[in-house]
């Protein structure tokens, strides 16, 4: 009986971790909307009531949860230090400590949105705000094929693996 019970852990094993990459790999393309979504507000407000970027973000950090949320908190709290540091660096700093799971192009798009924050006003910060927003689409459509593809395949990869560690241990 000890043995079986061995056994299943064993073989749960691989299971749970070929569901658990299938899981991450379906997280990813929301978290890329719901960023490009905060990138389209943020441009909204840039371009049309004026906000200031600390108050932005700190709104932005309080309607959004997850790796979002942790990005434009790690901005809005990150303002206090613009003595020491750059609005680019503020950035790119949040974007490293945030879980975004972001590919090379809509990484170096978001680095580049960097860049325009704090140098840029109004229309030119809202056009690097679109720009940023349609590739963090564009990903999340990719994002989404991959996911459908190797999420399929990462599930069944673990339950095999699971059976056939059940088989060969029995």
């Amino acid at each position: 009986m000890v043995r079986i019970l061995g056994l299943i852990l064993l073989a749960a094993g691989p299971a749970w971790l070929g569901f658990h990459a299938a899981a991450r790999l379906a997280r990813r393309p929301s978290v890329l909307r719901d960023l490009a979504g905060a990138l389209e507000e943020m441009g909204r407000e840039v371009s049309f009531r004026l906000t200031p970027l600390p108050e932005i973000f700190a709104r932005l950090a309080a309607e959004r949860d997850g790796p979002v949320e942790s990005v434009f908190a790690a901005c809005a709290g990150g303002v206090d230090g613009l003595e020491e540091r750059s609005m680019g660096e503020i950035w790119r700093s949040a974007l490293r400590q945030a879980d975004l799971d972001l590919d090379a192009r809509s990484g170096r798009a978001m680095e580049e949105l960097g860049s325009a924050l704090g140098r840029c006003g109004g229309a030119d910060l809202a056009a690097a705000l679109d720009q940023a927003a349609a590739e963090l689409r564009a990903a999340a459509g990719a994002a989404d094929r991959e996911t459908e593809q190797k999420g399929r395949m990462d599930r069944v990869l673990g339950l095999t693996a699971g059976a056939a560690l059940f088989i060969l241990l029995w």
